[in-house]
């Protein structure tokens, strides 16, 4: 079974991640040493996302920022990837020499950052699927580096949802893409420590908030809404975060956008030591921490942002084909674009068909989405898939 929430703060634990799948009797005894019950996922094909009635109001931090610009969808996904792949590649490359650069100078020049965000930026403020799909079939050496790049377009596309001005979307997406830059002073070991955490190694790990701070701060361009993302994306809703403990209104705004940006990239990304969880899974989990870990608006808007099928995940439909979405469709959010990989017997496709489901009939039956896959399912990797 899979492990969602507990009835304590994760930060009291010795688990590694906020989610994890009980594989031995050593999980299950540590959860009864550690807790009086938790909280699990059922299979992805049980999974019905319901608004549910709520004794709370629209919590939403309180800004004159939110719902100013309407934004729309500008250009077709395809014609934005063409358009944008190169720029792309440069905001990739960036992200991938941040450790270089640091490591030579010991400081880091976000002037050299922000034409290319911006690119970033204005392309997503066009159409959000380009760049998640290009980010999410990019392969990268860490995925240090790739979850630097998802969380700042996925924090955009968040951004974009919410209505915040073009020059607020710039400040977001540098913040969330810098805001665990301090886990590059950490031990590598630590890192990619396949095991649970000890406790003085958690401790090292939380650690990263304040080398973060500390690096971003020797720059004196490094603007102050950054500076607060980095010290406020693992502060909780109901005060369980870290470092101070901050809860509700206390945490700004986009401190709040980055922690649930923060932890779908950790949940959905595939790691060397954990196997990632699908997008319904992942959904299903936010959605059950909204009001204890997260704002109740703020995790509705970001589903409403990914879809029920967000762009770059694998999906098993109605015929048995298996397909990767690559672009939605506004009008029919269960209905997005598809590029069909495996036949109905699970074998690849020769040459990869490009099918909008919102016409996409087999015998004149509408084809339906089943249900999505994690990354891996039936040995499909997603960075491995040349279209």
């Amino acid at each position: 079974m899979y492990v969602s929430s507990l009835d304590r703060p994760w930060s009291e634990t010795p688990f590694l991640f906020q989610g994890f799948e009980v594989l031995s009797q050593h999980d299950i005894d540590e959860l009864i040493r550690l807790t009086r019950h938790v909280y699990i996922m059922v299979p992805d094909e049980n999974i019905v996302l319901t608004r549910l009635a709520s004794d709370h109001a629209n919590n939403i931090t309180t800004t004159g920022r939110i719902n100013t610009t309407d934004y729309g969808i500008r250009v077709s996904a395809p014609d934005e990837v063409t358009r944008v792949q190169a720029s792309h590649e440069d905001v990739a490359r960036i992200v991938s020499e941040v450790e270089l650069l640091l490591k030579e100078t010991k400081t880091l020049d976000l002037k050299a950052i922000e034409e290319p965000v911006r690119y970033m930026v204005e392309s997503v403020v066009r159409n959000p699927d380009a760049y998640l799909w290009l980010t999410r079939i990019r392969r990268f050496d860490s995925f240090l580096y790739k979850d630097s790049l998802s969380a700042a377009v996925w924090g955009t596309a968040l951004g974009r949802q919410l209505g915040l001005p073009e020059d607020d979307l710039q400040v977001l997406a540098m913040g969330c893409m810098l805001m665990d830059i301090g886990k590059l002073s950490l031990p590598s070991e630590l890192l990619h420590k396949t095991t649970r955490l000890g406790h003085d190694e958690w401790a090292l790990m939380k650690t990263h908030v304040e080398h973060g701070i500390k690096t971003l701060e020797a720059d004196p361009n490094c603007h102050p809404a950054v500076l607060e993302i980095v010290r406020t994306h693992h502060e909780r809703y109901n005060g369980s975060g870290y470092p101070a403990g901050l809860r509700g209104s206390q945490i700004p705004l986009f401190g709040q956008i980055a922690g649930i940006v923060d932890q779908y990239v950790a949940i959905t990304t595939p790691r060397p030591f954990s196997r990632p969880l699908s997008a319904s899974v992942a959904e299903q989990m936010l959605y059950e921490q909204k009001n204890r870990l997260f704002d109740e608006g703020l995790v509705e808007c970001f589903i409403q942002t990914l879809g029920a099928y967000p762009t770059g995940s694998l999906i098993e439909i109605s015929t048995g084909e298996v397909g990767i979405v690559i672009a939605q469709n506004p009008s029919l959010h269960l209905r997005p674009d598809v590029v069909l990989l495996l036949d109905p017997q699970k074998k690849p496709y020769g040459d990869y068909a490009l099918v909008s489901l919102a016409n996409y009939s087999n015998g004149g039956v509408p084809v339906t989405i089943k249900k999505s896959l994690h990354d891996g399912a039936y040995g499909l990797n997603i960075e491995a898939i040349s279209l």
